[in-house]
């Protein structure tokens, strides 16, 4: 009879790995993209006044409007800083869950101060931004609200005991959309 030795060896090697690959940090600097179905596919998210978009920013004031990149080195402990790159230069941030002070959702945005709100328990699963609740759970809540102009959605972020029809579930990925280009044959 074989032993299962080398196997549970083997099963035990990949979980660890997988488990380690969770909580490796990236060891480069990302950009976020908003995913949703076929009609948000790869949404450039950025900020606008200190809130956090996903679309087309054209239609905004281009003073207002600024690149997001998140340091790497500051996501290694949950809490994620950001360069805001704007017309007017660049500055840092942190990514921050504003809480509501009613049942809605909540506000995502860049803030100046690590304590105006949620600013840390934040990771990548793979390619997939998460926050880790209170209780531990990893949590996949954002949600892109419509603006009045087309194509152009605030992000948020749904608390567990909220209910919103009008916002539309979205994953924010660092995976950046790929160019689909017609073939010449």
């Amino acid at each position: 009879m074989r032993s299962i030795l080398p196997l549970t060896a083997v099963l035990l090697a990949v979980v660890h790995h997988s488990f380690c690959a969770v909580l490796r940090p990236r060891a480069e600097n990302f950009k976020l993209y908003a995913y949703a179905g076929s009609d948000m596919v790869g949404l450039n998210v950025f900020a606008s006044d200190g809130l956090v978009y996903a679309g087309d920013s054209s239609s905004l004031d281009r003073s207002s409007v600024s690149n997001l990149t998140i340091n790497a080195d500051y996501a290694r402990d949950s809490t994620w800083q950001v360069t805001v790159d704007s017309v007017n230069g660049s500055s840092t941030g942190y990514w921050t869950i504003q809480a509501a002070s009613d049942s809605s959702l909540e506000t995502v945005s860049i803030s100046t101060s690590e304590d105006s709100g949620t600013t840390s328990g934040f990771g990548l699963y793979g390619a997939w931004a998460y926050h880790i609740s209170s209780a531990g759970d990893i949590e996949m809540n954002y949600r892109a609200t419509p603006t009045e102009t087309d194509g152009l959605y605030l992000i948020k972020w749904n608390p567990s005991s909220t209910t919103d029809d009008s916002a539309t579930p979205v994953q924010l990925r660092t995976q950046s959309p790929i160019p689909v280009t017609k073939d010449k044959n």
